[in-house]
Protein backbone atom coordinates (compact mmCIF):
# COMPACT_ATOMS: atom_id res chain seq x y z
CA UNK A 1 0.00 0.00 0.00
CA UNK A 2 1.04 3.45 -1.10
CA UNK A 3 2.22 6.09 1.50
CA UNK A 4 -0.32 8.69 0.05
CA UNK A 5 -3.52 5.84 0.55
CA UNK A 6 -2.03 5.37 4.33
CA UNK A 7 -2.36 8.97 4.83
CA UNK A 8 -5.70 9.40 3.19
CA UNK A 9 -7.17 6.18 5.45
CA UNK A 10 -5.91 8.11 8.75
CA UNK A 11 -7.40 11.42 7.99
CA UNK A 12 -10.81 9.59 7.12
CA UNK A 13 -11.30 7.16 10.23
CA UNK A 14 -10.33 10.03 12.44
CA UNK A 15 -12.49 12.80 10.99
CA UNK A 16 -15.17 9.65 11.52
CA UNK A 17 -14.19 8.99 15.11
CA UNK A 18 -14.77 13.58 15.76
CA UNK A 19 -18.32 12.75 14.88
CA UNK A 20 -18.70 9.78 17.77
CA UNK A 21 -19.96 10.77 21.25
CA UNK A 22 -18.41 8.39 24.12
CA UNK A 23 -21.69 8.34 25.60
CA UNK A 24 -23.61 7.73 22.58
CA UNK A 25 -24.70 4.83 21.09
CA UNK A 26 -22.29 3.07 18.27
CA UNK A 27 -22.46 3.91 14.58
CA UNK A 28 -25.05 1.61 12.71
CA UNK A 29 -23.04 -0.54 10.34
CA UNK A 30 -22.90 -0.04 6.82
CA UNK A 31 -25.17 -3.09 5.17
CA UNK A 32 -24.07 -5.62 2.41
CA UNK A 33 -24.21 -3.98 -0.85
CA UNK A 34 -26.19 -6.08 -2.95
CA UNK A 35 -24.56 -7.30 -5.98
CA UNK A 36 -26.19 -6.70 -9.95
CA UNK A 37 -25.05 -10.04 -10.92
CA UNK A 38 -26.71 -11.24 -7.50
CA UNK A 39 -29.98 -12.55 -9.16
CA UNK A 40 -28.21 -14.36 -11.68
CA UNK A 41 -26.46 -16.58 -9.33
CA UNK A 42 -28.70 -19.47 -8.91
CA UNK A 43 -29.87 -19.77 -12.69
CA UNK A 44 -25.57 -19.93 -13.37
CA UNK A 45 -25.09 -22.88 -10.93
CA UNK A 46 -28.45 -24.46 -12.22
CA UNK A 47 -27.18 -24.55 -15.68
CA UNK A 48 -23.52 -25.64 -14.97
CA UNK A 49 -25.08 -28.28 -13.16
CA UNK A 50 -26.93 -29.48 -15.90
CA UNK A 51 -23.93 -29.27 -18.25
CA UNK A 52 -22.05 -31.52 -16.38
CA UNK A 53 -24.87 -33.99 -15.62
CA UNK A 54 -25.61 -34.30 -19.40
CA UNK A 55 -21.63 -34.40 -19.86
CA UNK A 56 -21.99 -37.55 -17.43
CA UNK A 57 -24.73 -39.10 -19.27
CA UNK A 58 -23.00 -38.46 -22.63
CA UNK A 59 -19.50 -40.21 -20.89
CA UNK A 60 -21.63 -43.12 -19.24
CA UNK A 61 -23.85 -43.57 -22.76
CA UNK A 62 -20.77 -43.68 -24.91
CA UNK A 63 -18.93 -45.94 -22.63
CA UNK A 64 -21.62 -48.90 -22.86
CA UNK A 65 -21.99 -48.01 -26.55
CA UNK A 66 -17.64 -49.07 -26.78
CA UNK A 67 -17.99 -51.94 -25.17
CA UNK A 68 -16.68 -50.63 -21.68
CA UNK A 69 -18.89 -52.06 -18.53
CA UNK A 70 -22.08 -50.08 -17.55
CA UNK A 71 -21.74 -48.44 -14.01
CA UNK A 72 -24.33 -50.55 -12.15
CA UNK A 73 -23.66 -48.51 -8.61
CA UNK A 74 -20.87 -47.63 -6.75
CA UNK A 75 -18.58 -49.37 -4.87
CA UNK A 76 -20.03 -48.57 -1.69
CA UNK A 77 -23.42 -49.64 -2.24
CA UNK A 78 -24.20 -52.75 0.02
CA UNK A 79 -26.19 -55.46 -1.28
CA UNK A 80 -29.49 -56.12 0.30
CA UNK A 81 -29.40 -57.45 4.04
CA UNK A 82 -30.95 -60.57 3.82
CA UNK A 83 -31.11 -63.30 1.28
CA UNK A 84 -32.47 -66.63 1.56
CA UNK A 85 -30.62 -70.11 0.57
CA UNK A 86 -30.92 -73.84 0.02
CA UNK A 87 -27.95 -76.03 0.58
CA UNK A 88 -27.63 -78.32 -2.24
CA UNK A 89 -25.54 -81.64 -1.71
CA UNK A 90 -24.72 -82.89 -4.79
CA UNK A 91 -22.84 -87.01 -5.10
CA UNK A 92 -21.67 -88.85 -8.28
CA UNK A 93 -21.59 -92.45 -8.48
CA UNK A 94 -20.25 -93.94 -11.32
CA UNK A 95 -21.31 -97.61 -12.54
CA UNK A 96 -19.90 -99.59 -15.33
CA UNK A 97 -22.30 -98.20 -18.36
CA UNK A 98 -22.45 -94.53 -16.71
CA UNK A 99 -22.57 -91.73 -14.47
CA UNK A 100 -25.21 -90.68 -12.26
CA UNK A 101 -25.46 -87.42 -10.07
CA UNK A 102 -28.13 -87.09 -7.34
CA UNK A 103 -28.56 -84.03 -5.55
CA UNK A 104 -30.08 -83.03 -2.04
CA UNK A 105 -31.79 -79.95 -1.36
CA UNK A 106 -32.14 -78.81 1.82
CA UNK A 107 -34.16 -76.71 3.95
CA UNK A 108 -34.57 -72.81 2.75
CA UNK A 109 -32.64 -70.54 5.82
CA UNK A 110 -32.83 -66.81 5.60
CA UNK A 111 -29.50 -65.65 5.96
CA UNK A 112 -27.43 -62.17 6.74
CA UNK A 113 -26.15 -60.37 4.12
CA UNK A 114 -23.04 -59.36 6.26
CA UNK A 115 -22.09 -61.60 8.91
CA UNK A 116 -23.68 -64.86 6.97
CA UNK A 117 -25.50 -66.28 9.69
CA UNK A 118 -28.49 -67.79 9.41
CA UNK A 119 -31.24 -65.94 10.97
CA UNK A 120 -34.28 -68.03 10.17
CA UNK A 121 -35.89 -71.06 8.40
CA UNK A 122 -39.01 -70.59 6.08
CA UNK A 123 -42.10 -72.98 5.94
CA UNK A 124 -40.59 -76.66 5.19
CA UNK A 125 -43.25 -77.10 1.89
CA UNK A 126 -43.19 -79.67 -0.61
CA UNK A 127 -41.82 -78.62 -4.47
CA UNK A 128 -40.85 -75.37 -3.27
CA UNK A 129 -39.92 -72.31 -4.96
CA UNK A 130 -38.85 -68.65 -3.62
CA UNK A 131 -38.87 -65.59 -5.30
CA UNK A 132 -37.83 -61.99 -3.60
CA UNK A 133 -38.39 -58.42 -4.75
CA UNK A 134 -34.64 -57.82 -4.20
CA UNK A 135 -35.26 -55.51 -1.17
CA UNK A 136 -33.71 -58.43 1.20
CA UNK A 137 -37.01 -58.18 2.93
CA UNK A 138 -40.44 -59.05 1.02
CA UNK A 139 -40.44 -62.78 -0.61
CA UNK A 140 -42.76 -65.22 -2.33
CA UNK A 141 -43.31 -68.87 -1.86
CA UNK A 142 -45.21 -71.53 -2.50
CA UNK A 143 -45.12 -74.97 -2.71
CA UNK A 144 -47.57 -77.92 -0.73
CA UNK A 145 -48.21 -78.55 3.11
CA UNK A 146 -47.60 -82.55 2.09
CA UNK A 147 -47.55 -84.36 -1.32
CA UNK A 148 -51.04 -84.46 -2.88
CA UNK A 149 -51.81 -81.52 -1.41
CA UNK A 150 -53.20 -78.04 -3.21
CA UNK A 151 -50.16 -75.97 -3.96
CA UNK A 152 -50.49 -72.89 -2.14
CA UNK A 153 -48.76 -69.20 -2.19
CA UNK A 154 -47.57 -66.70 0.67
CA UNK A 155 -45.82 -63.72 0.77
CA UNK A 156 -43.11 -63.57 3.61
CA UNK A 157 -42.05 -60.28 5.47
CA UNK A 158 -38.98 -60.62 7.21
CA UNK A 159 -37.95 -57.97 10.45
CA UNK A 160 -35.39 -55.57 10.69
CA UNK A 161 -33.32 -59.25 12.26
CA UNK A 162 -34.43 -61.56 9.92
CA UNK A 163 -36.76 -63.18 11.28
CA UNK A 164 -39.84 -63.61 9.54
CA UNK A 165 -42.42 -61.08 10.99
CA UNK A 166 -45.61 -61.77 8.62
CA UNK A 167 -46.39 -64.64 6.79
CA UNK A 168 -50.03 -64.25 4.43
CA UNK A 169 -51.50 -66.88 2.61
CA UNK A 170 -52.88 -65.40 -0.50
CA UNK A 171 -55.69 -66.33 -2.23
CA UNK A 172 -54.86 -67.58 -5.58
CA UNK A 173 -56.65 -71.12 -7.44
CA UNK A 174 -55.95 -74.43 -5.77
CA UNK A 175 -56.20 -76.18 -8.93
CA UNK A 176 -52.39 -77.66 -8.84
CA UNK A 177 -52.46 -81.39 -7.14
CA UNK A 178 -50.42 -83.45 -9.39
CA UNK A 179 -48.37 -80.59 -11.20
CA UNK A 180 -44.58 -79.96 -10.45
CA UNK A 181 -43.72 -76.18 -9.97
CA UNK A 182 -40.79 -75.56 -11.45
CA UNK A 183 -40.24 -72.02 -11.36
CA UNK A 184 -41.36 -68.79 -9.47
CA UNK A 185 -40.99 -65.24 -9.94
CA UNK A 186 -42.37 -61.70 -8.75
CA UNK A 187 -43.01 -58.69 -10.54
CA UNK A 188 -40.96 -55.25 -8.70
CA UNK A 189 -44.24 -53.91 -7.27
CA UNK A 190 -44.81 -57.26 -5.63
CA UNK A 191 -48.56 -57.37 -7.31
CA UNK A 192 -47.97 -60.65 -10.42
CA UNK A 193 -46.63 -63.76 -9.78
CA UNK A 194 -45.33 -65.63 -12.72
CA UNK A 195 -44.78 -69.61 -12.20
CA UNK A 196 -44.11 -72.51 -14.35
CA UNK A 197 -45.72 -76.10 -13.91
CA UNK A 198 -45.18 -79.35 -15.85
CA UNK A 199 -46.77 -82.45 -15.62
CA UNK A 200 -45.39 -85.93 -14.35
CA UNK A 201 -44.72 -88.21 -17.30
CA UNK A 202 -46.55 -85.36 -20.46
CA UNK A 203 -44.84 -83.15 -21.79
CA UNK A 204 -47.17 -80.44 -21.12
CA UNK A 205 -45.44 -76.82 -19.84
CA UNK A 206 -47.33 -73.95 -18.40
CA UNK A 207 -46.55 -70.71 -17.64
CA UNK A 208 -49.69 -69.07 -14.93
CA UNK A 209 -49.49 -65.54 -14.09
CA UNK A 210 -51.26 -64.65 -11.09
CA UNK A 211 -52.71 -61.42 -9.85
CA UNK A 212 -52.28 -61.20 -5.81
CA UNK A 213 -54.99 -58.87 -5.52
CA UNK A 214 -57.88 -59.78 -7.94
CA UNK A 215 -56.93 -63.57 -8.21
CA UNK A 216 -57.08 -63.52 -11.72
CA UNK A 217 -54.62 -66.21 -13.51
CA UNK A 218 -53.86 -66.16 -16.97
CA UNK A 219 -52.33 -69.23 -18.75
CA UNK A 220 -50.16 -70.25 -21.47
CA UNK A 221 -48.93 -73.52 -22.56
CA UNK A 222 -46.80 -76.01 -24.80
CA UNK A 223 -46.73 -79.50 -25.58
CA UNK A 224 -43.64 -79.51 -27.32
CA UNK A 225 -41.07 -81.64 -25.38
CA UNK A 226 -38.70 -79.21 -23.12
CA UNK A 227 -37.89 -77.55 -20.14
CA UNK A 228 -38.10 -73.90 -18.31
CA UNK A 229 -35.16 -73.34 -16.08
CA UNK A 230 -35.70 -69.33 -14.98
CA UNK A 231 -38.08 -66.41 -15.23
CA UNK A 232 -38.04 -62.86 -14.40
CA UNK A 233 -40.27 -59.68 -14.82
CA UNK A 234 -38.49 -56.87 -17.29
CA UNK A 235 -40.17 -53.58 -18.43
CA UNK A 236 -42.17 -53.62 -15.24
CA UNK A 237 -45.18 -56.21 -14.58
CA UNK A 238 -46.28 -56.45 -18.21
CA UNK A 239 -43.23 -58.68 -19.62
CA UNK A 240 -41.96 -61.94 -18.93
CA UNK A 241 -38.63 -62.72 -20.03
CA UNK A 242 -37.92 -67.20 -19.39
CA UNK A 243 -35.11 -69.95 -20.16
CA UNK A 244 -36.51 -72.57 -22.35
CA UNK A 245 -34.83 -75.33 -23.33
CA UNK A 246 -35.99 -77.53 -26.28
CA UNK A 247 -35.28 -81.30 -26.42
CA UNK A 248 -34.55 -81.08 -29.99
CA UNK A 249 -31.84 -78.32 -29.42
CA UNK A 250 -30.21 -80.02 -26.64
CA UNK A 251 -26.93 -77.33 -26.24
CA UNK A 252 -27.48 -73.99 -24.83
CA UNK A 253 -30.81 -72.05 -23.45
CA UNK A 254 -33.10 -69.92 -25.22
CA UNK A 255 -34.38 -66.85 -23.78
CA UNK A 256 -37.87 -65.73 -24.77
CA UNK A 257 -39.91 -62.66 -24.15
CA UNK A 258 -44.15 -63.19 -23.62
CA UNK A 259 -45.69 -60.17 -23.74
CA UNK A 260 -48.40 -61.00 -20.54
CA UNK A 261 -50.82 -58.52 -21.50
CA UNK A 262 -51.76 -59.88 -24.83
CA UNK A 263 -54.32 -62.37 -24.68
CA UNK A 264 -52.96 -66.03 -26.00
CA UNK A 265 -52.24 -69.56 -25.38
CA UNK A 266 -49.66 -70.91 -27.01
CA UNK A 267 -46.29 -70.52 -24.43
CA UNK A 268 -43.77 -70.92 -27.38
CA UNK A 269 -45.15 -67.65 -29.44
CA UNK A 270 -43.04 -65.91 -27.17
CA UNK A 271 -40.45 -63.51 -29.07
CA UNK A 272 -36.71 -65.41 -29.11
CA UNK A 273 -33.94 -63.19 -28.02
CA UNK A 274 -31.27 -62.74 -30.07
CA UNK A 275 -28.57 -65.33 -28.82
CA UNK A 276 -28.22 -68.12 -27.15
CA UNK A 277 -28.32 -67.71 -22.72
CA UNK A 278 -28.23 -69.03 -19.88
CA UNK A 279 -28.91 -67.05 -16.88
CA UNK A 280 -30.39 -63.86 -16.22
CA UNK A 281 -31.23 -60.84 -14.44
CA UNK A 282 -33.69 -58.31 -15.08
CA UNK A 283 -33.66 -54.65 -14.15
CA UNK A 284 -36.64 -53.56 -12.27
CA UNK A 285 -39.50 -51.20 -14.05
CA UNK A 286 -36.27 -50.69 -16.72
CA UNK A 287 -36.39 -52.46 -19.96
CA UNK A 288 -33.38 -54.82 -20.60
CA UNK A 289 -31.87 -57.29 -18.51
CA UNK A 290 -28.26 -58.91 -18.54
CA UNK A 291 -27.60 -62.49 -19.40
CA UNK A 292 -24.59 -64.25 -19.11
CA UNK A 293 -22.66 -66.06 -22.62
CA UNK A 294 -20.83 -69.21 -22.03
CA UNK A 295 -20.00 -71.57 -19.85
CA UNK A 296 -18.98 -73.05 -16.64
CA UNK A 297 -15.66 -74.38 -18.98
CA UNK A 298 -15.20 -70.14 -19.53
CA UNK A 299 -12.79 -68.76 -17.19
CA UNK A 300 -14.80 -65.60 -17.70
CA UNK A 301 -17.90 -65.76 -20.19
CA UNK A 302 -19.27 -62.34 -21.18
CA UNK A 303 -22.19 -60.51 -19.46
CA UNK A 304 -24.59 -59.20 -22.53
CA UNK A 305 -27.32 -56.49 -22.01
CA UNK A 306 -30.47 -57.35 -24.00
CA UNK A 307 -33.26 -54.74 -25.06
CA UNK A 308 -36.64 -55.70 -24.21
CA UNK A 309 -38.41 -54.18 -27.00
CA UNK A 310 -35.72 -54.97 -29.65
CA UNK A 311 -34.68 -58.51 -27.95
CA UNK A 312 -31.24 -57.60 -29.52
CA UNK A 313 -27.93 -56.52 -27.39
CA UNK A 314 -27.31 -53.20 -25.96
CA UNK A 315 -24.03 -53.83 -24.79
CA UNK A 316 -21.54 -56.72 -23.24
CA UNK A 317 -18.28 -56.71 -20.99
CA UNK A 318 -16.54 -59.34 -18.84
CA UNK A 319 -16.17 -59.03 -15.30
CA UNK A 320 -13.02 -60.31 -13.32
CA UNK A 321 -14.17 -63.80 -12.72
CA UNK A 322 -16.60 -66.45 -13.18
CA UNK A 323 -20.31 -64.69 -12.28
CA UNK A 324 -23.79 -65.92 -13.17
CA UNK A 325 -26.24 -62.95 -12.66
CA UNK A 326 -29.50 -63.82 -10.62
CA UNK A 327 -31.37 -60.45 -10.14
CA UNK A 328 -30.98 -56.71 -9.68
CA UNK A 329 -31.44 -55.52 -6.36
CA UNK A 330 -34.70 -53.20 -5.81
CA UNK A 331 -33.02 -50.08 -6.72
CA UNK A 332 -32.03 -51.31 -10.80
CA UNK A 333 -28.68 -50.81 -9.60
CA UNK A 334 -26.57 -53.67 -7.89
CA UNK A 335 -26.12 -56.69 -9.79
CA UNK A 336 -26.59 -59.69 -8.31
CA UNK A 337 -25.05 -63.24 -8.85
CA UNK A 338 -23.37 -66.25 -7.78
CA UNK A 339 -19.36 -66.58 -8.49
CA UNK A 340 -17.50 -70.19 -8.43
CA UNK A 341 -18.39 -72.66 -5.87
CA UNK A 342 -22.00 -71.09 -5.37
CA UNK A 343 -21.03 -67.83 -3.42
CA UNK A 344 -23.49 -65.31 -3.56
CA UNK A 345 -21.39 -62.00 -5.03
CA UNK A 346 -22.48 -58.37 -6.25
CA UNK A 347 -20.68 -57.06 -9.07
CA UNK A 348 -20.35 -53.40 -9.92
CA UNK A 349 -18.46 -52.93 -13.52
CA UNK A 350 -16.06 -55.51 -13.30
CA UNK A 351 -15.65 -55.23 -9.93
CA UNK A 352 -16.73 -59.18 -8.32
CA UNK A 353 -17.22 -58.51 -4.12
CA UNK A 354 -18.46 -62.12 -2.26
CA UNK A 355 -21.39 -62.11 0.06
CA UNK A 356 -21.30 -63.45 3.44
CA UNK A 357 -22.32 -67.07 3.36
CA UNK A 358 -22.46 -69.82 6.20
CA UNK A 359 -19.98 -72.65 6.73
CA UNK A 360 -20.05 -75.44 4.52
CA UNK A 361 -19.27 -78.73 5.10
CA UNK A 362 -15.93 -79.58 3.68
CA UNK A 363 -15.01 -82.85 1.10
CA UNK A 364 -18.04 -82.50 -0.98
CA UNK A 365 -19.77 -81.32 -3.55
CA UNK A 366 -22.24 -78.24 -1.78
CA UNK A 367 -23.21 -75.28 -3.43
CA UNK A 368 -25.86 -72.56 -2.27
CA UNK A 369 -29.11 -71.88 -3.94
CA UNK A 370 -29.33 -68.39 -3.53
CA UNK A 371 -32.30 -65.85 -3.95
CA UNK A 372 -33.09 -61.82 -3.37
Amino acid sequence: MSRIIEDRLRDAMAARARTVRDDGPPPPLPGPRRLLWGRWTLPLAVAVATVAVMAGIGVTVRGGESGRPPVLAPATAPAPPFYVAAVVTSSTVKTKNATHTSSTRGPLGVYDSRTGERTAWLPALDHSQVAGLGDGRTFFMAGREREGAPLRFYRITLTSDGEIGERVALSLPADLRTERLDVLAASPDGRKLAYSVSKPWTDLREVRVADVVTGEVRRWRTSKPGAIYRMAWVGGARTLVFSWQDNDRPFGQEAMLLDTSVAGRDLLSAKPVDGDTTFFAARPGGSSFVTQEGGKDVRAPSLVEFSVTTGRRVRAWVPQEWFKPVAFDASGRVLLGIVRGGAPARLDGQRVTRIKTPELPQGQDVRLETTW
